[in-house]
């Protein structure tokens, strides 16, 4: 994700913001199950990935009728500060390697997450109280990762921890200082990390309010916004859980290095006007996903998977032809 500033434009969305309780004593063993694929499994995605009964094919090609491109949208990353995604990951062409350094640039895990010479992989997920979590959109973003990343020694969903916050107003400092006060589990050679936060409000860049609902913010961590899209979803885009799996993924994808994140396609599906993001509407990539704007782009649920040129490009990265 990245730098988003609120438009001033008038959208014509009616979401109401808000959020739904869902108790002080939150189980997140129960919310997501440990998850340990067969190497087979993760390698091929076979069955279902989405947990809906529905096809991959059909995935692929969801999002109905698609309003033609409205005004407004984010603006772009300025280049500037140290958590700057950016700035950070090296820029497009940069090399990346098979890093574990949790706080590194976003993409920057990328190889670490695909390559099966890191063999485990871990799911954090914690969440501020009072803040829902959608189970099947879970399930989604840990199918989406054995569909993808090659881990001979199995994924797992370990180690969530419900945290008491007043902070609706959240900058990535912030969002930094909570994962360093709660995370419990942290890369190195034989495992990755993948840590969601769950917050509560919104995210806020030099004192303005966004519109992201969603942000990756370094190398092994993102942000969601539930309060940002309560509501929304069910008006204009299906449910709100439709909506909670395609930002789940598009921000893990982001982890991954999509789009052009330390790396060169070979394809040429960059958005130029949404750097780091993809110009299909097809792909999960696609800049609106993370976004509260995301309902003038969608009738109907928006993709939660990747199109074929993202595919292309999570192949280079797992087998190095695009990064090191």
């Amino acid at each position: 994700m990245r730098n988003l500033r609120r438009s001033r434009v008038s959208l014509g969305l009616t979401a109401a913001l808000f959020l739904t309780a869902c108790g002080d004593g939150l189980d997140l063993g129960q919310i997501v199950p440990d998850v340990t694929p067969s190497a087979t499994a993760s390698a091929s995605g076979a069955g279902d990935p989405d947990g809906d009964g529905a096809s991959d094919a059909s995935e692929d090609g969801q999002g109905g009728d698609q309003a033609s491109d409205g005004p407004g949208g984010p603006d772009q990353p300025d280049g500037t500060g140290t958590t700057d995604q950016a700035s950070e990951s090296g820029g497009q062409g940069g090399a990346l390697t098979a890093s574990t350094n949790d706080l590194g640039g976003v993409g920057s895990h990328g190889p670490a997450i695909l390559r099966a010479s890191v063999p485990n992989l871990v799911i954090e997920v914690d969440v501020q109280q009072g803040v829902s979590v959608d189970q099947a959109a879970l399930d989604v973003l840990v199918n989406r990762i054995r569909q993808y990343a090659d881990k001979p020694g199995g994924i797992t969903v370990s180690g969530g921890n419900t945290f008491a916050s007043a902070t609706t107003e959240w900058t990535t400092d912030q969002m930094r200082a909570v994962a360093e006060a709660n995370r419990n589990n942290h890369s190195n050679a034989s495992t990755v990390v993948v840590y969601v936060l769950y917050l509560d409000g919104a995210l806020h860049r030099d004192g303005e309010e966004t519109t992201a609902i969603g942000v990756a913010y370094n190398a092994s961590e993102f942000a969601v916004f539930p309060g940002r899209w309560a509501g929304l979803g069910g008006s204009l885009l299906g449910s709100d859980s439709a909506l909670e799996r395609a930002v789940l993924v598009h921000e893990w994808g982001h982890l991954l290095g999509m789009v052009n994140i330390g790396y060169t396609s070979r394809i040429n599906h960059e958005d130029a006007d949404h750097p780091h993001h993809s110009s299909s509407q097809n792909s999960v990539m696609y800049w609106a996903v993370e976004t509260d704007l995301i309902g003038q782009f969608f009738n109907g649920a928006p993709p939660n998977d990747f199109d074929d040129a993202d595919r292309e490009d999570i192949e280079g990265i797992r087998d190095g032809s695009l990064v090191s």
